[in-house]
């Protein structure tokens, strides 16, 4: 029975590789073909196997890239910013973020100003490696000072204090993460006051705006809005993740 089991497991295992190979090659041979598309400017037709493609949860940098492209070349304002933030979170490249800025700007969008918090929040998320890198060779130097100074039979408050600091910085950039953000997709989206369709509308809103999000209610997205907790149908709006 035992042997049975084993060979059942064993043809599964294979059925599956050889599922996850075909599916693998299906999306290659999906993007070729969108690329060739997009070569002899057949956009519309192009972005539809991107589309299938990211739907799949694959992607590539250039994919999203042209995808943004020919969203502009639509008119889509909305879809042309979420792939170029989904493109710059992919790659950090400086200028996708210019590019969205220009977009905002021409549309007079809200959400795209840059704080000095943002700016900070940013440059933490494209250097982590970086900092880790730097805390920890920190965190062992600090160690090996406090190893020493107990040797010496001394106290070292100061250096433990140090270890403590830079201990949570660690883990605080082990975990970092940007907030939570969406790009609303339809023009005039209601803003409401509270998850319901009943409640009373805080705003209406153009394609292409920039929320911060705060979680989910059912079919709605919580968002912050000038200040506040509002909310919008998840429907209406494309979130910022790869």
């Amino acid at each position: 029975m035992k042997n049975i089991q084993t060979g059942f497991l064993k043809i599964i295992s294979a059925i599956t590789l050889l599922f996850l190979a075909f599916a693998g090659n299906a999306q290659s041979d999906k993007i070729k073909a969108a690329d060739s598309l997009f070569k002899s400017k057949q956009y519309t037709q192009s972005l539809e196997l991107y589309q299938e493609v990211f739907n799949s949860k694959k992607y590539s940098p250039a994919m999203l890239l042209k995808m943004a492209y020919i969203n502009e070349g639509l008119g889509k304002t909305g879809a042309t910013l979420y792939y170029l933030k989904l493109y710059h979170l992919a790659t950090n490249d400086d200028q996708a973020l210019k590019k969205t800025e220009e977009l905002a700007s021409k549309f007079k969008l809200s959400g795209y100003d840059t704080t000095d918090n943002s700016r900070l929040q940013l440059w933490i998320v494209k250097n982590v490696r970086l900092i880790q890198a730097g805390l920890a060779i920190l965190l062992l130097a600090t160690g090996a000072f406090i190893f020493m100074q107990r040797k010496q039979n001394q106290k070292p408050w100061a250096a433990l204090a140090i270890l403590v600091l830079v201990s949570v910085v660690l883990f605080y950039s082990n975990n970092v993460r940007t907030a939570g953000a969406v790009i609303v997709s339809t023009d005039k989206t209601y803003v409401m006051e509270g998850p319901s369709a009943g409640a009373g509308v805080a705003a209406i809103i153009g394609e292409g705006s920039l929320l911060e999000s705060m979680g989910r209610e059912d079919i709605w997205v919580k968002v912050k809005w000038m200040d506040k907790i509002r909310f919008i149908k998840e429907n209406s709006v494309l979130e910022i993740a790869l």
